[in-house]
């Protein structure tokens, strides 16, 4: 099944170009496991499913509560989705390689035992929480790991907010950028 295929099959608010930007970079993790932070309708979460099947096989953790939220842009967001999600993954066979945990990352994080290559973070977007997020996932990166944010045009919200500090401030720089997703890792590597 092709990328174009499962993204006709699945819901969300990423662009094929974006997935293909997702598919791309999980296609070349060799190592570790690729994290994704808020999951919504499984979309992402099949771009990078079908990146790391069609790779090296490195297990992909969709990290989405799935609890009744109204997102900063006015967007609402519940248990329909962790239902269109297991649809997604049914449809795409992603089941193979996507493991959902229905939890926040300040929930799973402080326990987590490998190595983190991709990080995908597109959960809440108030500053706030997309500095948590990152955080919670910071200690657990490889040495080359890249950093993907969503919604990363908009100056209000967190992601623009978060890059231009790490970029300043935290010895990252800008490595791709494809529509609203910016990909980030460290100077250098």
């Amino acid at each position: 099944m092709t990328l174009k295929e499962c993204f006709d099959k699945t819901e969300g608010m990423i662009s094929f170009e974006e997935a293909t930007l997702l598919y791309e970079l999980a296609r070349r993790v060799t190592r570790g496991c690729i994290v994704e932070v808020g999951s919504y309708r499984g979309r992402s979460a099949v771009a990078l499913g079908r990146g790391s099947l069609d790779g090296h096989g490195v297990p992909v953790y969709a990290i989405e509560p799935h609890e009744e939220f109204t997102g900063v842009l006015g967007g609402k967001f519940g248990s329909a989705d962790r239902g269109a999600f297991y649809k997604a993954m049914l449809d795409t066979s992603c089941y193979d390689i996507v493991r959902l945990l229905n939890v926040g990352s300040k929930i799973v994080a402080p326990n987590w035992d490998k190595q983190v290559s991709l990080l995908w973070i597109d959960g809440d977007h108030t500053y706030e929480a997309v500095k948590a997020d990152f955080e919670c996932w910071a200690p657990h990166l490889t040495a080359n790991a890249l950093i993907a944010f969503d919604d990363t045009k908009n100056p209000r919200l967190g992601p623009k907010q978060l890059i231009k500090e790490l970029v300043e401030e935290k010895g990252f720089e800008e490595k791709r950028k494809v529509g609203k997703v910016t990909v980030l890792g460290r100077k250098g590597i």
